[in-house]
């Protein structure tokens, strides 16, 4: 047994060895955009700017469901709709759903954008068969305007003045579909901290936002706080009702869009945009039952093989550090340090302390266990639960193989398509060259 927990740990060892500087290699060529990378970057910051009068219309899309529950979580929804009337943009339609709400959402949100001509509060009364409720509100927000550009963000995310007119001079130099914002988190108490960045940090190794920009892979990541879309390329892709069945809405639309010949980016951007993330550890855990099963697409097996990757990786040296075997503890204390250094680096970019790499551990086996709660209840169950309303499991496992299957053939569509045009044009080339 003990050649056994040696043998874990020089291994635990050779996957860290190996892995972070490819992460740190490919998260350094993610960009960062700030406030000053707006059109406008003399106006004060807080305050709105003249934006651009001769840009194109932007519409923010916001849903919003069940929001004033607490004073907490009513207060930030007011501090988020006072937010997005600050943005700069004169051409900016402000589209907020209020999803089937039974407190005080709606009246908060006429509140607070009450005086603003470019806000416009929509109501849903009932949720149609076969959608998702957060899904169909944004749909509604999107089909209600015929901006050219859209940006689908969340009731409580808070943006600085420049947020949008930011990303759309990115995606306006980058000739981008869409771009997404990789907010700040802000969470009360450290191990919630500690869970969110370790959450974000295991996101990254996942997806590898830094592939969003390359045609070649079906990478790239879709964040909920800001997503900002090209309407004519969410159209193509099947807008919202190509991901009607997601809980993953966020990460699936930017696939689809891209699996579709969409170009994406992925920015660092937590001085444009922040959220308070959950209010509390078990807000979070609570939340992230009803998407965590399809992170590993309602597959048992590859939930299995999951579970045990990441304890025998990520929390095992940890222990075998402290207790285990001498032979081990080199091994798993170097594991130990390279995870402190990856939470550093992080850091810097995500603006958080690289000390709460020393709760990554613990951080890995409570997202373990919301990855088994949100496996178990719906294996258990037969459906998922989310905001009151519940969603056959075998209707969500059904709708996720038909979504991977299409974007499969749309990138395999979208692939063949570029090469015949690269083909055409070497072709072109070699016609046009004069003989000598």
């Amino acid at each position: 047994m003990e050649a056994w927990w040696i043998g874990l740990a020089w291994l635990s060892l050779l996957a860290w060895a190996v892995l972070p500087p490819l992460w740190w290699w490919g998260m350094r060529r993610v960009p960062w955009l700030g406030p000053d990378d707006a059109d406008d970057a003399t106006a004060p910051a807080g305050a709105p700017a003249p934006g651009r009068a001769d840009g194109p219309v932007v519409a923010l899309v916001v849903a919003a469901r069940d929001e004033a529950g607490t004073p907490g979580a009513a207060a930030a929804l007011v501090a988020a709709a006072r937010s997005w009337r600050s943005l700069d943009l004169r051409r900016l339609e402000i589209v907020v759903v209020d999803d089937r709400s039974s407190d005080a959402t709606g009246d908060l949100l006429r509140g607070a954008l009450a005086g603003d001509p470019r806000a416009r509060l929509l109501r849903v009364d009932r949720l149609p068969e076969g959608w998702l409720g957060k899904v169909h509100a944004q749909d509604m927000g999107v089909r209600a305007t015929r901006a050219p550009w859209v940006v689908l963000t969340d009731a409580d995310v808070r943006l600085h003045p420049r947020a949008v007119s930011v990303a759309l001079r990115a995606a306006e130099r980058w000739g981008a579909d869409h771009v997404a914002l990789l907010p700040r988190f802000l969470a009360g108490g450290w191990l919630l901290r500690a869970f969110v960045v370790g959450f974000a940090l295991l996101l990254t190794v996942l997806v590898r936002p830094w592939e969003a920009p390359d045609p070649r892979s079906p990478r790239t990541l879709g964040v909920g706080a800001f997503g900002l879309y090209r309407r004519g390329a969410l159209e193509r892709a099947g807008g919202l009702e190509a991901v009607r069945a997601r809980p993953d809405d966020d990460l699936a639309l930017a696939q689809t869009v891209k699996a579709a010949g969409g170009r994406s980016w992925v920015t660092f951007a937590p001085d444009l945009v922040e959220v308070d993330w959950y209010p509390s550890l078990r807000a979070a855990l609570r939340g992230l039952e009803k998407n965590a099963f399809s992170g590993v697409g309602y597959r048992p097996g590859l939930l299995a093989l999951a579970v045990i990757g990441l304890l025998a990786t990520h929390v095992a040296p940890f222990a075998l550090a402290l207790v285990g075997p001498e032979a081990a503890r080199l091994p798993a204390w170097g594991v130990v340090g390279i995870v402190l250094g990856v939470y550093a680096v992080h850091g810097r970019w995500a603006r958080h302390s690289g000390w709460l790499g020393l709760a990554h551990p613990l951080t890995v086996t409570l997202l373990v266990v919301a990855l088994l709660r949100s496996a178990g209840r719906a294996l258990v169950t037969g459906h998922v639960d989310w905001r009151g309303r519940r969603y056959p499991l075998a209707w969500l496992r059904a709708s996720a193989r038909a979504d991977a299957a299409r974007d499969r053939k749309a990138a395999r569509e979208n692939a063949a398509a570029n090469d015949s045009a690269a083909a055409r044009r070497a072709r072109h080339h070699r016609q046009a060259r004069p003989r000598l």
